[in-house]
């Protein structure tokens, strides 16, 4: 990861199982954020997501923009941080409100109508792959990587070989 103390991941599943046990383990992640809107402001939704985080690490689920300004204020925290988004549109948002850590992590976006397969992981729209090619002419860099310990793809290589 270039960034050694923040990791933000897209992975629509947000927190779950291989964040929590497979990343958590890898590295030491001491706090997780989930940045949604939606989730930030339903209470049973919230919850049902920090009770799956162990108590020894600290959660927390904000809204977009106080994502971006936890993130912003944090990128020289000593203890590791990961911060999870849903989609390309949640980092656009982010983009939009001055976000300003570029290296991206990504996970699992699964099979929807209209997605086709990109990695076994990832299925991604024509409006999702444009919307990832935009952020990359921003200077995002993303790499997709499904588990810690597991391949590392550059998503502009990808994208551009599957043209």
């Amino acid at each position: 990861m270039p960034n050694k103390n923040i990791i933000l991941r897209i992975d629509d599943r947000l927190i779950h199982g291989q964040v929590l046990v497979g990343w958590a383990n890898h590295y030491p992640i001491k706090h997780f954020v989930v940045g949604n809107d939606e989730i930030a402001d339903n209470d049973w939704e919230k919850d049902l997501l920090l009770m799956a985080v162990p108590p020894h690490q600290d959660a927390k689920i904000l809204p977009l923009p106080a994502t971006t300004e936890y993130i912003n204020t944090h990128l020289n925290s000593p203890e590791m941080i990961m911060v999870l988004i849903k989609g390309p549109e949640d980092l656009k948002q982010m983009a939009r409100d001055g976000l300003q850590l570029k290296e991206i992590n990504v996970g699992g976006i699964h099979f929807n109508e209209g997605r086709k397969e990109i990695l076994s992981y990832l299925f991604l729209s024509d409006q999702e792959i444009a919307l990832f090619r935009q952020l990359m002419a921003e200077g995002f860099v993303f790499t997709c990587q499904d588990v810690p310990m597991g391949h590392q793809f550059d998503l502009k290589t990808i994208l551009d070989e599957k043209k």
